[in-house]
């Protein structure tokens, strides 16, 4: 009996586009945090209530679930404090 076969050839395991997606995202997220400026984002609360949160680098300071009011107190008095 005579038994052949094709070899199998695997292409080389590179990275999918997803990991390759994650991986730019995680290097874009550290060049965000090497900045010096107060890094702010927004956050909604289970009713859908816009919040904010911000973090000073600088002054290593944070402000959590705060309305747009506080956020904007919070950054003047932030500023004024330098």
């Amino acid at each position: 009996m005579n038994t052949s076969y094709w070899p199998i050839h695997t292409a080389k395991n590179s990275p999918s586009l997803g990991t390759k997606l994650a991986a730019f995202g995680q290097k874009l997220l550290a060049r965000l945090e090497a900045t010096s400026e107060p890094r702010v984002w927004k956050a909604s609360d289970a009713s859908g209530t816009v919040l904010w949160n911000a973090y000073d680098p600088i002054t290593q300071m944070a402000i959590d679930h705060a309305s747009a009011d506080e956020m904007r107190t919070w950054l003047e008095e932030l500023h004024y404090r330098s």
